[in-house]
């Protein structure tokens, strides 16, 4: 890979005398499959609440075309697009499979898989942006960045960048938004890996957040490993167990049955016995509309403008992050080339067509395994459940810390150091339950990422089972957080190394390795003890993040004949900056003065922020502590709701920060000197 400011001519006739297979431009095939792919993954999801008024059964309809049909025809598309197939050799096509399998693995993790497939437990279909995104990024990789990648003979995304500019400033950038991203989804690996080995431990000993820094080190220490096919092999099979196991599950709720094989197909019927129980439990007073969302029922938590906002910007993410992540082997520096020699250098496209189909069959199954659960837990509380009477599995959620039940401390939680002694003491119970003792939807609250590890003692699985499958599910989310910490050293290093096009770069030495491992597995660690939100939140940033910063520069890489590395290195810098802006200042601490600031551009209603400039004033001003403590905190809450631009929810930061990053590139490029450009 080249990131310096020259290139090696021989290794540039080498890779030239390499035959590669021919790539004619399709641009209206292209563009017919944008189309469609826009059509299903953004406009049918909008589509939902008339769909939904034709549903069969009670089966919501929107929501099973737009988790179902809308990613199995984009795979479909995407596979014709990649296409004329017979221009490479089988063993090309094979190494292919392979590669896609490898790249999947390397972000469908068990952390991500476990948190996609809470983000759909708990939002239902607002859940589906993630989804969504996901599936239309993967064919915006294959239209776009693939075919970049193959006209230069790139071996991934940064490679691409240095050979279009050979600057190591553009590689810098670069490396700094791939690192960031991955080292939020280090974070949530670690944090199913802590909840995940809780939850496998017959009496836990340690807490959840304490397993996290035991998981940090194991992964620091086991990302140390050398070798390039152990790691490439060792994420194939982590996909394939996880994966595996997954099914497995949902085959034991769907009864084995053999429809229970295809999980697309067969949680039809439960999904048509969640819509049902929802209104028994609404009739009961078990349930809520604020605590228990309609499964089915679009938009009620995100507005239809955040639905086209988060998906657009997980789309951005997951544009380059399968070329980010999977670095296939140089081509063979000689001009006689053997056929032997050659089984790496298949089409990128090809690559990426098989990983879409293999994302896409993977993701939805994700939705049933959300529904399975959740028909079971809303089943037990119809049921009959009591704080005094807790079953087997509600109990031992609470001692992994991943479930919570009204009377109970947040895992963590500490009770105050010196309790007022004429204060009568809380009854715990005050608020909990309903007039007859059962418990509500409302008194359960489960962490997003762990819905799965319910699902082994819902399907009536015998101990030790249940047990067994969290420790697997822990082990992969060790190994996964292993993998993303090596890419992230990887990629924020490797600038600093650089080697002429084509050549295979060397090995990041331990004096660098070390330190930068253990600072990311800090940062990462520091995140899930310390920040507070959610996996499915910190899981929408990460792609954020990716689809700010390297998209502006992938794209502009692509489709100008003559960029420089200043220029894509400003785009990316300034996509990333904006990102960061948007979503630390809509989504942390100081989301009341962004909202006070960012006032004439949002869409707040102008009494509430009255009120929030009232609390902020009680807050600077109050001479009680314990009231100025509650103005903050109240201050703080309802800053995080009103701050925004445009209503854009603080999550969809690529959406603010792609577009900066493009213009001020798209500037830079016109306003450099010719004579920092190099042609592609």
């Amino acid at each position: 890979m080249t990131h310096g400011s020259s290139v090696d001519n021989n290794a540039g006739r080498a890779v030239a005398a390499t035959p590669r297979p021919s790539i004619r431009p399709r641009p209206f095939a292209a563009a017919f499959t944008i189309i469609c792919a826009a059509c299903l993954t953004l406009l049918l999801p909008l589509a939902a609440p008339t769909l939904n008024a034709l549903s069969i059964g009670g089966l919501p309809l929107g929501y099973y075309l737009a988790a179902q049909g809308g990613l199995l025809l984009v795979a479909l598309l995407g596979v014709w697009l990649s296409g004329p197939w017979n221009k490479t050799a089988r063993t090309q096509r094979f190494s292919a499979f392979l590669a896609s399998l490898t790249a999947c693995g390397s972000w469908l993790t068990a952390g991500t898989v476990l948190t996609l497939t809470g983000a759909l437990f708990v939002h239902g279909h607002d859940g589906l942006p993630l989804y969504l995104g996901l599936s239309a990024g993967l064919l915006v990789s294959l239209v776009f960045v693939a075919p970049a990648l193959d006209r230069v003979g790139a071996l991934h995304i940064d490679d691409l960048l240095g050979r279009v500019t050979g600057s190591s400033f553009a590689a810098a950038v670069a490396g700094l938004g791939m690192a960031a991203g991955l080292i939020i989804l280090v974070s949530i690996e670690l944090e199913v890996a802590g909840l995940s080995l809780a939850a496998a431990a017959s009496d836990p000993v340690w807490q959840p957040l304490a397993i996290v820094v035991f998981a940090a080190a194991a992964a620091t220490l086991l990302s140390l490993i050398p070798g390039r096919t152990f790691w490439y092999t060792l994420i194939a099979l982590v996909f394939i167990v996880l994966v595996t196991s997954i099914w497995t599950l949902l085959w034991e709720e769907a009864g084995r049955e053999p429809l229970g094989l295809i999980p697309q197909l067969a949680y039809g019927p439960a999904l048509s016995d969640l819509t049902a129980t929802e209104r028994t439990l609404l009739v009961e007073g078990l349930g809520d509309p604020l605590s228990m969302p309609p499964f089915g029922r679009p938009f009620v938590q995100i507005s239809q403008l955040n639905f086209l906002a988060l998906t657009i910007s997980m789309l951005l993410g997951a544009a380059v992050l399968p070329h980010m992540l999977w670095r296939r082997k140089a081509a063979a520096m000689a001009a006689a080339v053997d056929a032997s020699l050659l089984r790496d250098t298949f089409p990128s496209r090809h690559k990426a067509a098989f990983g879409l189909v293999i994302a896409a069959i993977v993701l939805t199954a994700l939705p049933a395994a959300a529904v399975f659960t959740k028909l079971n837990l809303y089943q037990e509380v119809a049921n009959g459940l009591r704080y005094n009477d807790q079953p087997p599995w509600l109990s031992k959620a609470t001692e992994a810390g991943y479930m919570r039940v009204c009377g109970n401390a947040s895992p963590g939680e500490a009770a105050p150091a010196e309790p007022d002694a004429a204060a009568a003491p809380p009854d715990p119970l005050a608020n909990c339950g309903d007039p007859s003792g059962r418990l509500r939807i409302l008194d359960l609250a489960i962490n997003p990422s762990a819905v799965v590890l319910l699902m082994p003692a819902f399907g009536k699985f015998a101990a030790p089972l249940p047990m067994a499958f969290s420790a697997v599910i822990g082990l992969l989310a060790i190994f996964a957080s292993a993998a993303t910490l090596r890419m992230a050293v990887e990629v924020s290093a490797g600038w600093l190394r650089g080697t002429t096009v084509g050549q295979t770069r060397s090995a990041t030495p331990l004096i660098l390795r070390i330190p930068l491992t253990m600072a990311f597995a800090a940062i990462a660690s520091y995140a899930v003890i310390t920040l507070g939100e959610s996996p499915v939140n910190r899981l929408y940033w990460a792609f954020a993040v990716l689809g700010a910063s390297l998209f502006p520069m992938a794209l502009l890489a692509a489709a100008v004949p003559r960029v420089s590395g200043i220029a894509l290195g400003l785009g990316g810098l300034t996509g990333l900056a904006a990102c960061l802006y948007y979503v630390v200042g809509t989504t942390g601490i100081f989301a009341p003065q962004f909202a006070i600031y960012w006032s004439t551009v949002s869409d707040a209603p102008p009494w509430l922020l009255d009120e929030l400039s009232e609390l902020l004033q009680t807050c600077a001003s109050s001479t009680s502590a314990d009231e100025g403590k509650k103005s903050c905190g109240r201050a703080r809450d309802l800053g995080r709701d009103l701050a925004n631009w445009f209503g854009i929810d603080g999550r969809a930061g690529a959406v603010v920060g792609a577009p900066a990053g493009l213009l001020v590139g798209l500037l830079a490029t016109v306003l450099t000197p010719s004579s920092w450009r190099r042609s592609s």
